[in-house]
C-alpha cells in the first residue's frame, strides 16, 4: 500500500467515472431555480491543454451522475465549438463580456472546476480574470462554488487580494492540496481537501508493457525541463529504452523540438495528445514515465506506470509528495511503486463525495440524493 494512502481520503465523453453508477440518477429540479442552467463551469477550458479539458470532463460527468442533465450545464470556453462537441453541453466565449453576462443571467451557480486558477507566477491576468467572474456572478445573483482548486503561488498583494475575495464569495470551497487548505484557513475560511478531479476518471491499465519511456515536458521552465530530459536520457541508456515524447499541448511540442534540434534528445516518436483515448493509445509498449505536467503524472500513475516527477510548481510537488513519487534531481531518484487498485477506487470515491457535497451546498439535496429516494 502506498504510504499515507489512508489519509487521502478527454475530452472524450465515452470515459466513465471511476466510481458511482453509470446510470444517470433521477433528476428533480427545484421549481424556484428557473434559470436555464444549473451550473456554469469556469476554468482554463478550450485552450487545447489535455489536463484542463479532462477537468471539465470530470466535472460534467459528476454533475450528470448527480442528476444534472447536460442541457442544464454550460461552460465558459476559449473554443466553444470544440467544447460543445466534446462535452455535449452549451458553451460560451470566455472572452466576450456580452456572452459572459448573458450566461450568468441564465445560471443558478458558477463552479470554479479544478485547476490552479488563482496564481500570479507569470502574471496577474489569471487572478484578475477569475476575480472579475466572481464579481459579475455576485451582481447576477449567481451562487459561486469551487472544487478541486489549488491556490498559489501568490507572490503579489494584489494576486492574494483577488484570490481571497473570490473565495470569500464561494458557498463551498474544496482544494486539492494541503498548502491550499492552509491558505484558506489563514484567510479565516472553512474548506475541504480532496484529490484532483482527474483522479475520478478511469484510465486503461491493461496494455502491453515494453521498452518505451514516456517523457512529458512543458514550456516556460527551462531548468526543470533540462533536469527531466537529463533524467530520461540517463534512464534510457541504463535500461536500453526508447524515449517517446508525450505533449499535452502544441506549446509543449515546441519544448521537445528545442532539444531535438540541438541534438540533445533522440526520440522514438512525438505525440500531441488531445484526448484521454489518445493518451491511452500511447501507453502501448511503455514501461515507465517521467513528466512535468501534473495531469500527465496523474494519468500515468493511474494507468499503473512507474513514474518520476519533474515538479515545476507547488501543485506538482504536493502530488508527488503525497503519493511517494520520486522527483528528478533528488538523490537516488527511482520510480514510484504501483498503486493498488483499491486505493485508486477509494480516492475516486472521495473526489465524487466532495463534488456531491459541493453541489448539495449550492443547489440543495434535490441533487445527488435522489438515488436513495
Amino acid at each position: 500500500m502506498v504510504a499515507g494512502a489512508s489519509d487521502r481520503c478527454n475530452s472524450s465523453c465515452c470515459h466513465k467515472l471511476r466510481s458511482g453508477s453509470d446510470v444517470e440518477k433521477t433528476y428533480k429540479r427545484d421549481p424556484q431555480l428557473n434559470r436555464a442552467y444549473d451550473v456554469l463551469l469556469a476554468g482554463y477550458y478550450g485552450f487545447g491543454n489535455l489536463g484542463d479539458e479532462l477537468l471539465a470532463e470530470a466535472c460534467v460527468r459528476m454533475l450528470v451522475s448527480n442528476g444534472v442533465p447536460r442541457e442544464r450545464i454550460a461552460v465558459l470556453s476559449a473554443d466553444t465549438e470544440g467544447t460543445k462537441k466534446s462535452l455535449g453541453v452549451s458553451a460560451f466565449d470566455r472572452w466576450k463580456l456580452s456572452e459572459i453576462h448573458k450566461v450568468l443571467k441564465e445560471s443558478n451557480t458558477m463552479l470554479f472546476g479544478g485547476g490552479g486558477l488563482f496564481q500570479d507566477q507569470t502574471s496577474l491576468r489569471s487572478c484578475l480574470y477569475y476575480w472579475s467572474l466572481s464579481q459579475m456572478a455576485r451582481l447576477c445573483s449567481v451562487k459561486t462554488w469551487a472544487v478541486g482548486q489549488s491556490l498559489g503561488p501568490l507572490n503579489t498583494a494584489l494576486g492574494s487580494y483577488f484570490a481571497k475575495k473570490s473565495f470569500s464569495r464561494c458557498l463551498y470551497r474544496n482544494v486539492r492540496n494541503r498548502s491550499s487548505l492552509g491558505m484558506l484557513n489563514n484567510w479565516g475560511f472553512f474548506g475541504t481537501q480532496s484529490p484532483d478531479l482527474v483522479m475520478s476518471l478511469e484510465v486503461n491499465r491493461d496494455f502491453e508493457r515494453g521498452d518505451r519511456l514516456l517523457l512529458n515536458l512543458r514550456t516556460g521552465y527551462d531548468k526543470v525541463s533540462r533536469l527531466a530530459v537529463s533524467s530520461a536520457i540517463k534512464t534510457a541508456e541504463e535500461r536500453n529504452l526508447k524515449i517517446s515524447a508525450i505533449a499535452f499541448s502544441n506549446d509543449d511540442l515546441k519544448e521537445f523540438e528545442k532539444y531535438v534540434y540541438k541534438g540533445t534528445l533522440k526520440l522514438d516518436q512525438i505525440t500531441v495528445v488531445k484526448t484521454l483515448s489518445q493518451f491511452e493509445d500511447t501507453l502501448s509498449r511503455s514501461c515507465c514515465a517521467i513528466g512535468m505536467r501534473l495531469h500527465f503524472i496523474i494519468l500515468a500513475f493511474i494507468a499503473g506506470l512507474p513514474v518520476r516527477g519533474a515538479p515545476y510548481d507547488p501543485k506538482v510537488v504536493s502530488f508527488c509528495k503525497e503519493w511517494d513519487i520520486p522527483v528528478v534531481g533528488s538523490a537516488g531518484a527511482e520510480f514510484s511503486s504501483l498503486p493498488e487498485a483499491g486505493i485508486l477506487e477509494e480516492t475516486a470515491e472521495k473526489v465524487a463525495g466532495s463534488f456531491k457535497e459541493g453541489l448539495n451546498a449550492v443547489l440543495g439535496e434535490t441533487y445527488g440524493d435522489n438515488q436513495n429516494k
